[in-house]
């Protein structure tokens, strides 16, 4: 069961978070110590800024508070039509309805805590890396030599959370260490993303002009230096002003002279975690890959071979597809990431279209080992970043080379992209949703909402959850179906 290590109380706009045993939104722990005994060390401000690392990751991989998982990692994967999946759990069926259906925000949907508690979780990262940062920049506490690095550390995942969060709901809180909480009113997620840039900027800069090396405890398997920090923070901001669009009108209106700026200066290796099986772990990389649960579906393997229909036959029969369902195809990752399955597990009366001839391989190794590195970032991803970049700024060469220099060409073996803008932006697309599969939190449906490709129906973005909205008196709303603004909240366009 993952627990937070600090133990204190938070108010964040007229909520209570508990940070220890508490579940409930709305429950203060008096046992707990104020604010100011839980960070009269400098120590313990140390320590808190280290532990941001886990309870971030954790918070996008995997689960918290006895749930399996708790975050809308699976939700998002099926309604990307990237995975499949008609199982009932972490809401994949729902996801994955044809028609599309409205999203169920009631705090009594059993499926609830995919939003709740990623919303949660999210929000105590945020309120950790708030404290550690009222502490040194509002309280003006000295930490000495660890003062860059825990500062640093700070921003980056104040940056984090807040921009996770925007990537996700429709609209959010807007808190930092110098908030007044007592005026505080969601705001829209283009000013979160915002703001959460303007933190990793801040990151940016002290990495930028110090030198330090964070310690391996802080995140295991790896011993980053100020610059690598900085490289890591380049490439999340970057992220968050590419995936951050809701539409192909928003797409459009991206900065991507920002975006090129950060891809410049992105992470130069994986940003991977080395999982333990006990702090460290993904049960999204898990259970979107284990036999029997997700599945890829056929959308992907349409792409990587055209001559596979884009959805299972209404039959359900394996004897419809070209070669019983076999792909082949010119990409060398076919063979080395997927595995081809001559059944599916899934129940045909919960629809047809959730079958498929393959799952996901690439990440075998963890699922035996349960200690592997987990990507989030893959290098290559960044090159995409950039590529899209440049070519939307007119660097048509340096988008090809970032191409032909990555995965695409190396591990997929397919001949180099010209310098061609159309043909830059559809690599672009097709590396996301194949070499990117299940790796960082929520890629392929980012790319495919950016797109206008979601199903006609799929939302585009969450609704603040239904137990929060009790909370704070906030009438009910969701989206989906028909329900909210047609392109903004919900997909009136789709591949299908």
């Amino acid at each position: 069961m993952k627990t937070f290590n600090i133990k204190y109380i938070i108010a964040l706009f007229a909520i209570v978070v508990t940070l220890g045993s508490c579940e409930d939104l709305n429950v203060e722990n008096l046992n707990d110590p104020d604010f100011k005994t839980a960070f009269s060390n400098p120590d313990d401000v140390k320590a808190v800024s280290g532990g941001l690392f886990n309870s971030w990751f954790m918070a996008l991989h995997s689960f918290a508070d006895g749930d399996l998982t708790s975050s809308p990692a699976f939700w998002m994967l099926v309604t990307a039509d990237a995975g499949t999946c008609s199982w009932g759990n972490f809401g994949m069926r729902d996801a994955g309805r044809e028609p599309r259906i409205e999203f169920n925000n009631k705090p009594n949907y059993s499926n609830a805590v995919i939003t709740e508690d990623y919303y949660k979780n999210l929000y105590s990262v945020l309120s950790q890396a708030n404290d550690v940062l009222k502490q040194i920049e509002v309280e003006k506490m000295d930490l000495g030599a660890d003062q860059p690095m825990v500062t640093s550390v700070a921003y980056l995942f104040q940056g984090l959370s807040l921009g996770y969060l925007g990537l996700v709901f429709d609209k959010n809180y807007i808190v930092t260490e110098t908030t007044d909480l007592s005026s505080i009113e969601p705001a829209p997620y283009k000013e979160v993303i915002e703001e959460a840039v303007n933190s990793l900027d801040k990151c940016i800069k002290i990495c930028e002009e110090n030198d330090f090396t964070i310690p391996s405890s802080w995140l295991p398997g790896e011993a980053y230096t100020s610059k690598e920090i900085a490289d890591l923070a380049n490439t999340f901001a970057a992220r968050l002003l590419v995936y951050s669009a809701r539409n192909k009108v928003d797409d459009n209106a991206t900065d991507w002279q920002k975006v090129y700026d950060y891809a410049k200066k992105g992470v130069k290796k994986d940003f991977a975690p080395l999982a333990d099986d006990v702090k460290w772990f993904s049960y999204y990389q898990v259970y979107a890959n284990y036999d029997g649960w997700g599945q890829i579906d056929m959308y992907i393997i349409h792409m990587m071979d055209p001559s596979m229909p884009a959805t299972f036959p209404a039959d359900g029969s394996f004897s419809s597809l070209p070669n019983s369902g076999e792909a082949t195809s010119a990409d060398a990752r076919l063979l080395s990431d997927y595995q081809y399955m001559s059944s599916c597990p899934f129940r045909a009366d919960r629809g047809t279209y959730f079958f498929s001839s393959y799952r996901y391989k690439r990440l075998d190794t963890y699922l035996t080992t349960w200690k592997e590195p987990v990507p989030e970032i893959r290098k290559d991803e960044n090159n995409y970043l950039l590529a899209e970049a440049a070519a939307h700024i007119n660097k048509l060469d340096e988008a090809a080379a970032a191409l032909n220099t990555s995965a695409r060409v190396t591990r997929g073996g397919l001949p180099a992209v010209p310098e061609n803008k159309e043909a830059i932006l559809a690599a672009v697309h097709y590396e996301r949703m194949i070499e990117l599969m299940i790796s960082g939190f929520g890629i392929q449906y980012f790319q495919m909402r950016k797109s206008d490709l979601l199903q006609k129906g799929s939302i585009l973005h969450f609704p603040i959850p239904g137990a929060q909205l009790e909370v704070t008196q906030t009438p009910y709303y969701t989206f989906g179906a028909t329900t909210g603004v047609a392109g903004v909240d919900y997909s009136n366009g789709g591949w299908k």
